[in-house]
């Protein structure tokens, strides 16, 4: 018997869990008095919702710093790149809200669960987009569009290239490298030689190939970030 999550069977949505995740943010935020503490904590708060959640912490951070490396060799700038890296580690927030057992499952999800999962862009919109900080305004952004395809074919606006922000172009290569570098129910660890290839098929398609081309110089630093451990190394390297 197929494997499928119907509504009747289980909320795939969980909007408990965003009005819980709020009320710990506004919480973190008044236990402290300065920005850069609050924003901070915040970030390593909305990090332990989203490893509590299934998000693997290694993945979180490796694309974060391929983000910054990305940014840095487009010329984006050391500043605005700060602010990608920290963008970059909880644009994803939007899929505590959605049931961990839909991202569990070894088999296609249903039209209804996809159309579902897409909403998670516009969660972590929700949760971001009111945060008072550079790197939080810019992560609810990134939420909003890192499924935008360069051709208009993605979701859940149907952007098409220079009407997607260049973090979120950004990210949404990060992202899904990462992603075909682990195993995931129903998919196996792709190999890096096969994720440079597929990465480069998507070019205009799906990604921006200006941002490929600096992967693509780039593939060395980003392989050996893929292939490292950040919890045994020390933070600085990562940082």
């Amino acid at each position: 018997m197929r494997n499928r999550l119907y509504k009747k069977d289980i909320d795939v949505i969980r909007v408990e869990n965003q009005k819980s995740l709020e009320m710990k943010m506004s919480q973190c935020y008044k236990m402290h008095d300065n920005n850069n503490d609050r924003e901070n904590a915040l970030i390593d708060l909305l990090v332990t919702e989203l490893v509590m959640h299934g998000k693997d912490a290694n993945q979180i951070r490796q694309i974060s710093q391929i983000s910054k490396i990305l940014g840095l060799s487009l010329g984006l700038g050391a500043a605005y790149c700060d602010t990608l890296e920290k963008a970059s580690k909880v644009y994803d927030i939007g899929n505590i809200a959605i049931c961990s057992e839909v991202y569990e499952k070894d088999d296609k999800l249903s039209f209804e669960e996809f159309n579902t999962v897409k909403q998670h862009t516009l969660f972590g919109y929700d949760i971001l987009r009111y945060q008072d900080f550079p790197s939080l305004k810019l992560s609810a952004i990134i939420s909003k569009e890192h499924h935008e395809w360069c051709n208009g074919g993605g979701y859940p606006s149907q952007l098409k290239c220079e009407e997607i922000n260049v973090a979120s172009r950004i990210v949404a290569i990060a992202d899904t490298v990462g992603a075909l570098f682990r195993k995931r129910p129903g998919r196996s660890t792709w190999s890096y030689e096969k994720i440079l290839e597929y990465i480069q098929t998507r070019t205009n398609i799906q990604f921006d190939s200006d941002i490929i081309d600096v992967f693509l110089i780039n593939q060395e630093a980003i392989h050996e970030i893929l292939m490292t451990d950040l919890d045994a190394v020390p933070s600085a390297w990562y940082a």
